[in-house]
C-alpha cells in the first residue's frame, strides 16, 4: 500500500467487497513492472476474487472462483489505462449485484468514489452521488438520505466506519461519520458532521488514512 491513500485511485465498490490488496495508483501507469499485481478484491458471498495485473502496455483483470481452488473464470484485457477503473467497477458491480431475479445488468450505480486501503471491507454501500444542496425539498431523492449509507469494516483492527444522514430523509440534515472501535458505539473515536459530498469524501479518506498509520486503543 502507498504511504498515503490519497495516491490510490478512487473506486465505486458495491456491498460485500473486501480490499485484500490495493496499490492501484496513478503512478502505477508507468512505474509498475510486468506482472505486478495492482489490486485484489474478494467477495466471499459470491465466491469471487478480482485482481488487476500489469502487462507490457496493457492490463489484465482476472476473475477467480475462490471456492474452486482459485479457478480462473475470466480475463479481461484493458488497453487504455483510463478505462481500467471503469472496467473494474463494471465487473465488481455485476458480480456484487448478481441475483437469480436479475436478468440484465445496466452498470454500476452512481455512488461516490472512495480511496479504500487494504484491510477494509465494504459491508454495505448506498452512498449515492447526489448533492443535497441541489435538491428541492419535495424531491423523492431525499429517500436516499438515511442513517445507513456506508459501513466499512476492518476486522483485524476491530474498526467500523459508519456513514449516514441525520435526520433521515430530512432536507435540513447533515452527513455524519463515526469511527468505532470494538463495537463501542457510545465512545466513537471519530465523530464528524458535514453537508457537502466532497467534504464527506475528504473526511472519510482522512479517517482511513489516520487508521492506517495509527493504532487505535
Amino acid at each position: 500500500m502507498p504511504d498515503s491513500i490519497t495516491l490510490l485511485e478512487p473506486l465505486n465498490l458495491s456491498s460485500g467487497w473486501f480490499v485484500q490488496y490495493n496499490n492501484l495508483t496513478e503512478a502505477s501507469r508507468e512505474k509498475s513492472a510486468l506482472n505486478t499485481q495492482l489490486i485484489k478484491l474478494i467477495n466471499a458471498r459470491h465466491h469471487s476474487a478480482v485482481e488487476i495485473m500489469k502487462g507490457h502496455d496493457d492490463y489484465f483483470i482476472h476473475v477467480y472462483d475462490i471456492h474452486d481452488s482459485q479457478k480462473l473464470i475470466d480475463t479481461i484485457e484493458v488497453k487504455e489505462r483510463d478505462q481500467l477503473v471503469k472496467e473494474l467497477e463494471w465487473i465488481v458491480w455485476k458480480i456484487g449485484t448478481f441475483d437469480s431475479r436479475i436478468y440484465s445488468f445496466e452498470g454500476p450505480h452512481d455512488f461516490l468514489r472512495l480511496r479504500i486501503p487494504e484491510g477494509w471491507k465494504v459491508a454495505y454501500n448506498k452512498l449515492i452521488n447526489i448533492d443535497p444542496d441541489q435538491l428541492e425539498e419535495d424531491s423523492d431523492e431525499w429517500f436516499h438520505f438515511t442513517s445507513s449509507l456506508l459501513l466499512l469494516e476492518h476486522k483485524e483492527n476491530q474498526l467500523l466506519l459508519d456513514v449516514g444522514w441525520y435526520v433521515d430523509i430530512e432536507p435540513s440534515g447533515t452527513f455524519y461519520i463515526l469511527l468505532i472501535k470494538n463495537q463501542d458505539w457510545e465512545n466513537p473515536l471519530e465523530d464528524v458532521e458535514m453537508r457537502r459530498p466532497e467534504e464527506l469524501v475528504s473526511q472519510i479518506e482522512a479517517i482511513l488514512q489516520k487508521a492506517a498509520v495509527q493504532h487505535f486503543e
